[in-house]
């Protein structure tokens, strides 16, 4: 199926305050590409600001998408982890914030946790699979930068991190646009009713 966005539009911050639809949070390392996948998913360059320095995003920031012929939703930009030079005490808060936004969000449906393909997944790789567990959301495995790898070294890569979850990862690339169309279509079977 292809999907067409007829619009999508930055919402705000505060999800309580906006009208209930259903969400696809994108979770990573502050360099694992998740404005640019969000960008490229919508077929825009600057919707989600992208930036060369890590850990620019210290919100939660909803991007609302109006499909044509299919259901509305939100595409959900999570403060990265892990890489970011930022005070201890602004890391516990992105911590809380995130806690936040999990606990009894009956509106997740799918939270897609994104590696660069490159780097080993850590602690915060695992931890955020865990979490995604703990909510109840169906969780994905999104292998970034696929583009940078030649086939034998990504094979072997993806192998190394299907061993973290139960579902096949995705490779995808931002810029060669591999792996969107899988991304819609894992994201059309959790928002479509029946």
């Amino acid at each position: 199926m292809i999907v067409k966005v007829r619009d999508a539009r930055y919402a705000g911050t505060i999800y309580e305050s906006l009208p209930r639809l259903p969400q696809v949070a994108f979770a990573g390392r502050s360099n694992a590409g998740k404005s640019s996948l969000i960008n490229a998913l919508l077929n825009r360059k600057s919707l989600v600001k992208t930036s060369k320095q890590p850990g620019k995003t210290r919100n939660i920031n909803f991007f609302e998408v109006d499909l044509v012929d299919l259901p509305s939703l939100y595409l959900v930009d999570l403060p990265g982890y892990g890489y970011a030079r930022v005070p201890q005490g602004m890391k516990s808060a992105w911590d809380e914030l995130a806690a936040r936004y999990f606990r009894n969000n009956e509106d997740l449906r799918l939270l897609m946790v994104l590696m660069d393909i490159r780097r080993d997944p850590g602690r915060e790789e695992l931890m955020a699979l865990d979490l995604a567990r703990s909510t109840g959301a169906r969780s994905l495995i999104v292998a970034t930068k696929a583009d940078k790898l030649i086939f034998s070294a990504r094979a072997r890569r993806m192998k190394e991190i299907a061993r973290l979850s139960t579902a096949e990862p995705i490779p995808v690339s931002a810029v060669s646009r591999e792996g969107l169309d899988v991304i819609w279509e894992c994201i059309l079977r959790e928002i479509v009713p029946g």
